[in-house]
């Protein structure tokens, strides 16, 4: 028997998720999403690249519910009977901020693998604050460029460190060769000071830098390109989860070194002198 629920997700990206069920509508679901960088991706993809996305599945709402940015209504008493449909259908509403998200990346890659050219000659998705993703498909490829920017010193530090290893790696690994390219920059890389206009660099001293990968035609080929969306628009969570993992060990080693530190001192203090002791027969002394 369906009773009215509310279950609400949010991640460190700002995106909200907010699945819920009515009281006065049991047999509807509503699948919100909340994304700071909405407006820019439903300018970048228009309207139709949502309807034809969640067509097949449920009804996109207009307008949203208050607070979300689109919301999706799935009726439950018209599911499918397939249990294949059924976990195709859990799929999309689970992937749902990767396709919001990611929805340039869709495109660009689509129109890779098609030889199709996109509708625009670049994508911007401002998808947190003071970082932006850029999407420039090329004839060949597809460049997505990151620009990295952390709040804390640590955390830079560990991030650049990072980034450049994932450079040398990708370069010095033959296990690597198949994978896409991967360059760290602190200036612009150049296919964004070939868009117009050309991208500026930044001066922010948070900034940590240009992280860009370049998508051929051969990566998203052979049934690949949902695993590559999903890989490329979680890219920046991928650094997050490292960095504080980084951050975490390095905090368990010092704290483990400094109660190794407190032991020594502990053992190095001389015994207090004139303390009573006793002898093995029993008679006191002073010890001085």
């Amino acid at each position: 028997m369906r009773e009215a629920c509310d279950v609400k997700a949010d991640d460190f990206d700002g995106v909200s998720i907010y699945i819920n069920v009515k009281p006065e509508q049991k047999d509807m679901m509503y699948v919100s999403i909340h994304a700071p960088c909405f407006a820019e991706v439903k300018d970048a993809v228009g309207d139709r690249y949502f309807e034809d996305l969640y067509a097949p599945h449920g009804v996109v709402d207009q307008p949203a519910q208050p607070g979300y940015s689109l919301t999706i209504l799935f009726d439950l008493n018209n599911l499918p009977d397939a249990a294949e449909a059924k976990d195709q259908l859990v799929d999309k509403i689970s992937t749902i901020k990767r396709d919001v998200v990611g929805a340039a990346l869709w495109v660009c890659f689509k129109a890779l693998l098609t030889g199709s050219k996109p509708p625009r000659p670049y994508y911007v998705i401002p998808f947190r604050p003071k970082e932006c993703i850029y999407v420039v498909p090329q004839d060949d490829l597809v460049v997505v460029v990151y620009a990295i920017c952390f709040e804390n010193h640590v955390e830079q530090a560990i991030a650049k460190v990072f980034l450049q290893e994932i450079c040398i790696s990708r370069k010095q690994s033959r296990d690597l060769m198949t994978a896409p390219s991967v360059t760290y920059t602190s200036e612009p890389p150049h296919e964004l000071k070939t868009i117009n206009p050309p991208i500026r660099p930044n001066v922010d001293p948070k900034f940590c830098g240009y992280v860009s990968l370049a998508i051929s035609k051969r990566i998203v080929e052979s049934g690949r390109l949902e695993k590559v969306v999903t890989l490329t628009e979680g890219y920046r969570s991928f650094l997050m989860y490292h960095v504080q993992a980084t951050k975490s060990q390095l905090h368990t080693r010092i704290r483990r070194r400094a109660n190794s530190w407190l032991q020594v001192v502990h053992r190095a203090m001389p015994e207090k002198l004139n303390v009573e002791k006793k002898t093995i027969k029993g008679r006191t002394f002073n010890r001085s």
